[in-house]
Parts: structure tokens; sequence; C-alpha cells
């Protein structure tokens, strides 16, 4: 399982676990980061700061990959076209909002900086406002993983397995309410026959 090889990761390599775990991974190493800070394996702050780094690092490389080579990217990828265009739509009106909350934004991860990038959007701006982006992620994440430790903590389970599990239903919990929300957000009025 994913969850349980990242955690042995960053188990194993600390900070840098988080900084290439956020880059590749994203949400799962922020969270699990947060879970090593709260037992005391990694600095809380530290993880703060290599998670943020991470995630402004793969947000600034795909932007960039987006601003020169975005529209031959996106016109091979016919599934995600509904995605690529609510993006395209919503860019004109919303930079700002879109550069911070695209990584929170469900399906958009890896995507929704490309598409930013192939908007020709201002680099600097997008560069001030995907940092402070990726602060904003980084301190909510992380601080759900530590959270989300220190109430298993109090649980009568004391087996790794137990603890183990709790976490990662916890981060599934979180994944499917975020997609949940994105489907809501995304959904479009029906229109009555009356009209």
């Amino acid at each position: 399982m994913l969850t349980e090889h990242l955690t042995e990761q960053i188990a194993e390599y600390g900070y840098w676990a988080t900084f290439f775990g956020t880059m590749l991974e994203g949400e799962a190493a922020a969270f699990i980061s947060g879970v090593a800070a709260h037992n005391q394996w990694l600095y809380y702050p530290w993880v703060l700061l290599f998670a943020a780094l991470g995630g402004i690092t793969s947000d600034s490389l795909l932007f960039t990959i987006g601003y020169f080579f975005g529209p031959k990217i996106l016109a091979r990828l016919p599934r995600h076209q509904d995605k690529i265009t609510w993006v395209q739509q919503k860019i004109t009106r919303h930079q700002i909002g879109l550069i911070i909350g695209i990584r929170f934004a469900y399906g958009l991860r890896t995507i929704g900086p490309i598409i930013i990038g192939s908007a020709k959007i201002n680099p600097l701006k997008f560069f001030g406002f995907n940092i402070l982006g990726g602060i904003l992620w980084s301190g909510i994440i992380v601080t759900l993983g530590y959270m989300a430790s220190s109430v298993l903590i109090w649980l009568p389970f004391k087996s790794p397995v137990v603890w183990l599990v709790g976490l990662v239903i916890i981060l599934l919990a979180i994944l499917m309410a975020r997609k949940f929300w994105h489907k809501k957000w995304h959904e479009k009025p029906q229109s009555s026959d009356n009209d």
C-alpha cells in the first residue's frame, strides 16, 4: 500500500522524504509527515517548511512546463477536457484564488498549474501567490496529520497495525470529502422544462 511505503520512507529519510513526497504524492506525504512530527520522529516546524517547499517546487515546475508547452500538453489530455475547460473559464476572473487554491482542488493537483501556466499568467504573480498557497497548504495538511495522530494516541488500541489503519481511514475520509466537495462545486444546475 502506498501509505505504508510513504510512512517507511518518511521514517528513514525524514525531511527529504517529506520534500520529495509532497512533490510527488502531495497530501499523503504531508499528512504522514505531520503524524511523524507528532510522534517526535521529525521536528514540526521543519516538517511545515519541507512540505511547503515540496508543494511550491512541484507547482512551480508544472507552471513553467505549462507556460512553455501548455497548449501541446493539454491537447493530448482529452479525458481531462472538462477540468481544463473549467480552469480556463475561471482563470481570467479568479487568478489569485486559483493560484492559491488549485492545490486543494481534487483532480487538479498536477494538471492545474499546467493549465494556469498555459494561460500565460505573469510568472512573478504566480510564484508569489504559489508561495502563499504552499504555506497555507502545508500548514493545513501537516497540522491535520499532527492532530489526527494526537487523537489516535488516546484510543485504547496500542497495536501499530490498528494505529496505521486508523490513519489510513482518516486520510481516506479527507480525500473522499475533498472529492465530494469538488463534485458539488462543479455540479451544473438542472434547468426545468417549465422555463
